[in-house]
């Protein structure tokens, strides 16, 4: 027997209870339990209160204490239909949440916390976190600039877990507020974080990628070019030459603050794409704007010339390095010793060799490079020397592991220092 002095009270209760219970909902949602009967039984009730006529007409059928059996009938038959319908709605189903309710719910949430040792920023970022899990990313980022509004900022993980989502949803605007709102906490971005940078790159357009950057600068315009060089890096690393060097030139247009580390990045974007007149008047402007060549300018102008078969340019700026005191690195070394070997300048090719031996243990590479150019040039004497040498040494050669290591090392170097 249906009790309808309680579903009298109860439909009067239900159109106050209806924000609590979207709040409810919310924060339930939030706290994992997706799977649990209180969801389902809270989302019962929001939708039994947005009904208001249903309401409306329950309440006055049932307002005589003293019912017949065919009200209560009547009253059954409306009441129930709505509820097996609610029943069957699926428990992912979502909610539209307003702004004031996903704050709502984030307090709920905070002071939900039972540990009193977790900070605000931990919590936070937690509440960020699984809203983007639940699929909820349009609420997470409402709730960031909440926070922001605050001065409060979540940690790295959970900016970078926003880049991610935003990306995905093809959202520049939404992705580059979030990123602008990681560099003004101070936060330094990590490969995470740029690696999305370069992943929404192959989906924006040139004038919303300039505008982008230009933001970007002046948030950074106090700080050292380090998430510029690091943006203009990932974007090449990617594939995306043309954009690489369409940020690079819109620093210089606008005369954006650079160092040595921003032009070495550049030059080796170049040099790998082949396009050696344009390294070498980025190289000659480089100098005349009154940036000073490092080693790793110089050891990449090197190695670039030398994949293309420029010999005697390899050769000039091998001698500006040795003029201005530069080491050159075993693989600038290599290099070297390999192309003075294939051009037949044998005698140049040992006097190199001989050098680096002063300052490197030989590479089993720069062996094998050299003993083979000496067999081309007739010198098999010499070849048979060097042979027996290696093999003697063996255990002391730089090996693909050691190069390996080396060559991430270099590009840890191009990407700049640290923020």
């Amino acid at each position: 027997m249906v009790n309808l002095q309680f579903i009298y009270s109860f439909g009067c209760f239900l159109k106050n209870f209806f924000s609590l219970s979207q709040t409810l909902l919310s924060y339930l949602r939030i706290a994992g339990y997706s799977g649990f009967p209180y969801p389902e039984m809270i989302r019962r009730l929001a939708t039994l209160a947005s009904l208001e006529k249903f309401t409306y007409k329950l309440t006055r059928t049932i307002q005589n204490p003293i019912l017949c059996d065919d009200i209560r009938m009547n009253a059954v038959a409306r009441f129930m239909p709505t509820l097996v319908h609610c029943h069957c709605r699926s428990i992912m189903t979502q909610v539209p949440n307003s702004e004031q309710q996903v704050i709502k719910a984030l307090e709920l949430f905070i002071n939900s916390a039972n540990d009193e040792t977790v900070s605000m920023k931990k919590l936070c970022s937690s509440y960020i976190e699984k809203l983007c899990e639940s699929g909820n990313v349009a609420d997470a980022v409402f709730v960031l600039r909440h926070l922001h509004d605050r001065n409060t900022h979540v940690d790295l993980t959970s900016y970078n877990i926003l880049l991610a989502a935003s990306c995905e949803e093809n959202q520049f605007d939404v992705f580059s507020e979030i990123f602008k709102d990681l560099l003004l906490s101070k936060l330094p971005p990590d490969s995470t974080s740029y690696s999305s940078v370069a992943k929404v790159f192959h989906k924006t357009s040139d004038s919303d990628l300039l505008k982008f950057i230009r933001e970007v600068a002046e948030i950074t315009v106090c700080r050292v070019p380090t998430v510029m060089n690091r943006i203009i890096f990932v974007t090449a690393e990617s594939g995306q030459i043309t954009k690489s060097k369409m940020i690079f030139e819109e620093m210089k247009n606008l005369n954006l603050k650079m160092d040595t580390v921003t032009f070495n990045t550049h030059l080796v974007i170049l040099g790998r794409a082949g396009q050696v007149d344009q390294m070498l008047s980025e190289f000659a402007s480089m100098k005349y704007l009154g940036y000073t060549p490092d080693s790793v300018t110089y050891n990449t102008l090197v190695n670039c010339l030398r994949r293309l078969g420029r010999l005697e340019l390899c050769k000039l700026f091998a001698r500006e390095m040795f003029d201005k005191g530069f080491e050159l690195e075993l693989q600038t070394y290599t290099a070297l010793v390999d192309v003075l070997g294939r051009a037949g300048h044998i005698t140049d090719a040992m006097r190199m060799f001989d050098e680096l031996k002063k300052s490197h243990n030989p590479s089993i590479y720069v062996y094998r490079a050299l003993i083979s150019n000496l067999k081309k040039a007739g010198k098999f004497d010499l070849a048979l020397d060097l042979l027996n040498e290696m093999n003697s040494s063996t255990s002391k050669l730089v090996g693909p592991k050691e190069f390996k290591e080396r060559r991430k090392s270099k590009r840890n170097t191009v990407k700049g220092a640290k923020f």
